[in-house]
């Protein structure tokens, strides 16, 4: 069986990582983004009270009577003020006249980051003041009216990329920190590449969208699993840690072509880049073969890949599983680091280490510095699919592409926590809502579950 080691090679040569952009271009970036996967421009203002977007207008707008909706960036000397939304940046004039004190009172008083209405007429900024810098650079605001839709506290931090702010802060105010041009663009990047991946499933080779339960029951082997109680005295749910069980079930009912962007737990404690949920775009297909899931996933990551990067090459590198473990341990390399098993027999040859003389002393033996463990299952727990792959099961098989890691390579971010809208901490914890969070003896009673505090001695271990 063949291994495909293509997605430690993304990493290199495949992708160009995002550069730090600084934020007043993101409007360009964004609608590049956003337009590139799309036919005609989307309607970014339909169904809502702006008539458009912060970062759209231009010269060919000069006259026209418009509505903004937005956050104030910055302010100054209450003559002028930028106003951003997710589409970029635009210029507003701070009337003096004092026909529009009223206006004036808002617009100088409302802190930064308050959320503003404005209405007014587009202009063309003064000879020499153009700021080629921003797409809005030749035009401003000539604002009539103005509201103050929320006024904005005392911030924790600035909502700028270049002011350092630590990853606990960031998560703990991930509301404020989504609104910085990095998260934005990781975000909706991350959404373009999932729309394209289902209109090249489903559209243009007959995948069903199907969603599977995230209550089920436990499954042997793998990472630990999160218990759901039930009402039920002693008996509980288990989050799946992935839909294996339920994309094959469903190639046994016939559904032939399967594909989902499935939720998936894993209780796997502080282990670094990792999160106790997170997403898969999972795949299964019925009557196929090695060759064909191979060529379905470089199809689907040709077709989705961004244009603003360096194109995905294929054929995708591969390597027989037998290659892969006698040159890394391991199913899952990371080719990038070279860090291949060294044959170290001969260095051992003269030792008087039992257990090593034992293995070199047998045909063929080797001392190698990586070993891979084996574990057992228990079939039992897997009797319902054993007993279904009996009644007429077709020939299947699949892949999950780990999604959070996926647009974290493509995107170039340090971690796949820049890559999710509302992940957890390094320990598991959402700083943001300060979960897990403790729940009150009444309220475990009717699952019949009583807490157990740790002693001093397991708490300190456990620290």
């Amino acid at each position: 069986m063949y291994f495909p080691s293509w997605l430690s090679q993304l990493y290199r040569g495949l992708s160009r990582p995002i550069r730090r952009t600084t934020q007043p271009i993101w409007g360009s970036l964004y609608r590049s983004l956003l337009q590139s996967s799309q036919r005609r421009i989307p309607e970014f203002s339909s169904f809502v009270v702006r008539t458009n977007t912060c970062g759209e207008l231009r010269s060919s707008h000069l006259g026209q009577e418009v509505t903004l909706c937005g956050w104030i960036q910055y302010r100054r000397q209450n003559t002028f003020l930028v106003l951003r939304d997710f589409d970029g940046l635009v210029q507003v004039i701070i009337p003096q006249d004092e026909s529009a004190a009223s206006v004036k009172k808002i617009l100088c008083e409302a802190p930064v980051e308050s959320v503003v209405q404005v209405s007014g007429t587009v202009i063309s900024r003064p000879a020499g003041q153009e700021n080629p810098k921003m797409p809005t650079g030749e035009i401003e605001i000539k604002v009539k009216t103005a509201e103050l839709l929320n006024a904005c506290k005392k911030l924790p931090f600035e909502i700028k990329n270049f002011v350092k702010k630590t990853e606990a802060l960031r998560l703990q105010y991930r509301y404020l920190d989504l609104r910085s041009f990095q998260m934005q663009y990781n975000l909706r990047l991350r959404s373009q590449m999932v729309m394209k991946m289902r209109e090249y499933l489903c559209n243009l080779h007959g995948f069903v969208d199907i969603e599977t339960p995230t209550l089920f029951k436990r499954t042997p082997g793998g990472a630990k699993e999160f218990l759901v109680p039930s009402r039920e005295p002693g008996k509980f749910y288990s989050l799946p840690q992935s839909p294996q069980q339920f994309k094959q079930l469903l190639m046994v009912g016939g559904l032939d072509r399967y594909f989902q962007v499935a939720r998936c737990y894993r209780d796997e404690g502080s282990r670094p880049d990792r999160q106790p949920e997170f997403t898969q775009i999972d795949i299964e297909m019925s009557f196929v073969d090695q060759t064909g899931i191979q060529s379905l996933i470089e199809g689907l990551l040709q077709y989705s890949w961004p244009n603003d990067k360096d194109p995905v090459v294929v054929p995708f590198p591969t390597m027989t599983f037998a290659e892969v473990l006698a040159t890394y341990g391991t199913d899952k390399p990371d080719t990038r680091f070279g860090m291949k098993i060294i044959d170290i027999s001969d260095v051992f040859r003269n030792t008087e280490i039992g257990f090593l003389q034992d293995a070199l002393s047998k045909p063929h033996g080797t001392v190698k510095a990586i070993c891979i463990p084996e574990g057992a299952e228990d079939v039992k727990m897997l009797s319902h699919l054993l007993q279904a792959l009996d009644y007429g099961a077709p020939p299947h098989g699949g892949i999950a592409l780990g999604l959070d890691r996926l647009i974290c390579l493509v995107t170039g971010s340090p971690s796949i926590r820049d890559v999710i809208a509302f992940p957890k901490s390094f320990r598991g914890h959402d700083l943001m809502s300060n979960t897990p969070d403790s729940v009150p003896p009444e309220e475990l009673k009717p699952y019949h579950i009583r807490v157990s505090k740790p002693t001093d001695s397991k708490a300190e271990r456990a620290h």
